[in-house]
């Protein structure tokens, strides 16, 4: 005789033994084995305690701005013209460090040397690029090579430079 066969004759004689159904026991046996597994993991299951460890409450202050030479307001929309714009500028050799907001459409720029630094320069920069200032017309040529995200509104308004 299998084992199989065995427990279902051991099944049946204990179900009729106290006159219950085929279903009833299903049901006996299903909560009982909740129970079992229940008690199980308690004994097996993980004692330790989760320890949450917290961050040291000293603070360091960090500066989220650059320290800007100069700023100019400088047309564009997106991250790629943040992209275009930083990189055309840093192309600069008097260029240290360049960042543009795409919120406040503001360059800020520091120089390597603030008495080394040609205007100029750094406006062409930015026109051949395809994107203009307050004062100054980008090149047409770059400013219809530029993707459709970047092509910006000509008639928007930036902050001319706090710098003149």
């Amino acid at each position: 005789m299998s084992l199989t066969k065995w427990h279902k004759n051991q099944v049946e004689k204990n179900l009729n033994m106290f006159g219950l159904s085929t279903y009833q026991g299903f049901w006996i046996s299903f909560i009982k084995g909740l129970i079992f597994g229940a008690i199980i993991m308690w004994f097996v299951g993980c004692k330790e305690q989760v320890i949450i460890k917290k961050a040291p409450s000293t603070i360091s202050e960090v500066p989220t701005e650059m320290q800007s030479d100069y700023s100019i307001g400088v047309k564009g929309n997106c991250g790629m013209c943040k992209t275009t714009i930083e990189k055309a500028v840093k192309e600069i050799d008097f260029v240290d460090e360049a960042e543009w907001g795409i919120q406040s459409k503001i360059l800020d720029v520091k120089f390597y040397n603030q008495s080394d630094f040609d205007i100029d320069e750094l406006y062409t920069a930015i026109t051949e690029s395809g994107y203009e200032t307050m004062n100054t017309t980008a090149n047409q040529a770059s400013y219809d090579a530029l993707p459709m995200c970047c092509k910006y509104d000509r008639n928007m308004q930036v902050y001319s430079p706090k710098s003149d």
